[in-house]
């Protein structure tokens, strides 16, 4: 019980320095502020991990190292600037930095992937302050790439529901860079609230029927089809379409990513969920109907 009530004053730690990141005056208090909302996430890594959670708080605390390096080099240093570039697209796992990403998520309980997925991608809001427009370019490339790459990985490496939404979360990480340098502020408020909904939503249901990937009740099912699945009155077609419209206006290189993942990821679902054994006493029900 005490071990519970340490992570969820974790995840109150983590909610806090994410808000405060929009009043930081300056780079430092920026950067002090986004170090401490990644620190307070920490003890969440220690609940029922095991060795798996202890290998991926590794990685998390070595990645977070590297990143914040570059971006206090890119603070105190003008002409390295870019650093700081670098050391964000890290954090956020753009490609070609997504690989730590998945070794993090999938050894992690579902605290742990809470916070990382939702609050500590907090700081895209401010990426439009920090690139040029060459750097701006570069940055919509690499989405692309991640859209390509997930949209192959969904096929290959999806091995259990904290695989899934690892590709999920890169994707829509993805999408929120790439809008932050063509979208209001307020939109982009929107967008990353409308996210921060979707997302709690679909880790309380991977949370709840576990890591394996099955749905033992048609309930379940009704639910994953609702979550993830795109289809008229679905939250993921809801949450799809919003992004689709507001991905828009980005390059056409990174609508184009977006799009073929979104269908790979739409024909993978869809090719899951029919592929679903039907509970016998549903069976029983069309049988009758």
């Amino acid at each position: 019980m005490r071990g519970y009530l340490v992570c969820f004053l974790s995840i109150v730690g983590v909610v806090f320095f994410s808000f405060c990141l929009f009043f930081s005056s300056n780079l430092s208090f920026f950067w002090l502020f986004l170090e401490l909302g990644t620190l307070c996430l920490i003890p969440c890594f220690f609940i029922g991990g095991g060795m798996q959670g202890l290998s991926s708080l590794f990685s998390y605390l070595v990645v977070s190292s590297v990143s914040s390096s570059f971006i206090v080099c890119g603070i105190l240093f003008q002409g390295l600037f870019v650093f700081m570039l670098v050391g964000l697209l890290i954090k956020f796992g753009v490609f070609p930095f997504f690989g730590w990403v998945y070794k993090v998520i999938t050894g992690s309980n579902w605290w742990v992937v809470w916070g990382f997925s939702t609050m500590l991608k907090s700081p895209f809001l401010f990426f439009c302050y920090f690139m040029s427009s060459g750097e701006v370019m570069l940055v919509n490339y690499l989405c692309c790439l991640t859209f390509l790459v997930c949209s192959l990985f969904f096929w290959l490496y999806s091995l259990n529901w904290l695989f899934c939404w690892s590709h999920m979360m890169l994707v829509s990480s993805g999408s929120l860079v790439a809008m932050a340098f063509v979208l209001s502020y307020d939109t982009l408020l929107f967008l990353f609230l409308v996210y921060i909904f979707w997302g709690t939503c679909v880790i309380l249901f991977f949370g709840y029927v576990g890591r394996g990937m099955s749905l033992s009740t048609v309930g379940l099912c009704f639910v994953f089809s609702v979550l993830v699945v795109s289809w008229p009155l679905s939250l993921a077609v809801f949450y799809k379409l919003l992004m689709g419209s507001c991905i828009f206006a980005c390059s056409f290189v990174v609508f184009f990513g977006w799009v073929v993942y979104t269908v790979s990821e739409q024909f993978y679902l869809l090719k899951f969920l029919m592929g679903v054994e039907i509970p016998k006493s549903l069976s029983g029900v069309l049988s009758v109907v």
